[in-house]
């Protein structure tokens, strides 16, 4: 009983959701149309006077068109390619492996030919001309006052694509090959950064490594010549993923840091070095009582401390677009202030960098 239920499902699905095989028809009509003033199309050994609707079978055979006219005579070819009937409309059959692809390419319902096929007869037309004719001749208008007037639209059209098009090419030239004097402000979302921290924090038994995604920055560059800028950036970095009043941790840190960049730039890498000041809001767990180790995390207690630190800053990015850079950030800090004594102190901030300028 349960085989005869499963089979009856399956038969269903291929029933119900082949939907070439189901929803096409055998045949297909093309519209075929000329700017020709007289011009036939020749198919499958019939003759068809333009604009005309072909009616051809469906197959993945291509079809030959054979044009003629007072100025022309050639042949076109057009391929039958599978619609997206086909693609698309068996997704629902993905569960049952896919069998209405399989139902529909045992048919050749699943292809279709071009819908519209426009044949120009005339060689020296301009873009906007080329369209104002197919437009025309696709709806067979032969009005003289609305064909001026088409071809005023696609004349205006065009050249306002064309200035629009330019302006375009302007600005990105200009985010590709910045000037001097150009101010670009950028911003850095959140991305995987490592974090590393020296054992004079507490809970730091010896140098650690941590992993977050928390972070954000911004800044500016100014290019003071030219493939040569100065960065000037602020950011922040936490080493954790949800950095929220609920998470539970033994360490938790913020890195506020403040960096001044010189930068070169080679066509699209570009790679800057300088100096950096950080600082850190360090959260730590106070260690566990022998009462302690079976309450959750909300009930640890918890203390903090804060530090500043100065070191290096270097960042190498590559321009993926015009306003789209990705690359490494290295920002190693060399001496701390602490409370506890200020002194060579070694930590760093090692982090995927992904910004985007304008």
């Amino acid at each position: 009983m349960k085989t005869l239920l499963k089979i009856s499902t399956i038969l269903l699905a291929v029933c119900l959701t082949s939907c070439s095989t189901i929803f096409r028809a055998k045949t297909q009509t093309i519209n075929v149309f000329s700017n020709a003033q007289k011009a036939t199309v020749t198919v499958n050994d019939s003759v068809y006077s333009l604009p005309a609707k072909v009616k051809l079978l469906r197959s993945k055979k291509p079809v030959t068109l054979s044009y003629q006219s007072d100025n022309k005579q050639f042949d076109t070819i057009v391929p039958g390619k599978s619609g997206p009937l086909f693609y698309l409309g068996n997704l629902i059959t993905s569960p049952f492996f896919g069998v209405g692809y399989w139902v529909d390419l045992m048919n050749h319902k699943r292809f279709q030919y071009k819908k519209n096929i426009f044949i120009n007869d005339k060689d020296t037309l301009e873009v906007y001309e080329y369209k104002a004719e197919k437009y025309i001749a696709k709806r067979n208008i032969t009005d003289s006052v609305k064909v001026d007037d088409l071809y005023a639209f696609y004349k205006r059209n065009y050249f306002k694509d064309q200035e629009k098009l330019k302006r375009n090419q302007e600005k990105e030239f200009k985010r590709y090959n910045p000037a001097v004097g150009k101010f670009r402000f950028f911003i850095a979302p959140p991305t995987l950064s490592l974090i590393g921290f020296s054992k004079k924090n507490p809970n730091i038994e010896q140098f650690n490594n941590f992993v977050g995604g928390v972070g954000f920055g911004f800044g500016g560059d100014y290019f003071y010549k030219e493939n040569k800028f100065l960065t000037l950036e602020l950011s922040n970095r936490v080493n954790q993923f949800d950095d929220f009043w609920w998470s539970g941790h033994d360490v938790l840190a913020r890195k506020l840091d403040v960096s001044f960049r010189k930068a070169h730039k080679i066509n699209r890498l570009e790679y800057s070095y300088g100096i950096s000041c950080t600082y850190t809001d360090y959260e730590y767990a106070l260690p566990w009582s022998s009462l302690q180790q079976f309450w959750d995390d909300d009930e640890r207690n918890y203390s903090s401390a804060s530090y500043s630190t100065i070191g290096l800053s270097s960042l190498i990015n590559y321009q993926l677009t015009s306003v789209m850079f990705v690359g490494v950030r290295y920002n190693p800090s060399v001496y701390s202030f602490r409370t506890t004594g200020n002194g060579f102190d070694y930590e760093h901030v090692i982090s995927i960098d992904y910004r985007l300028k304008f």
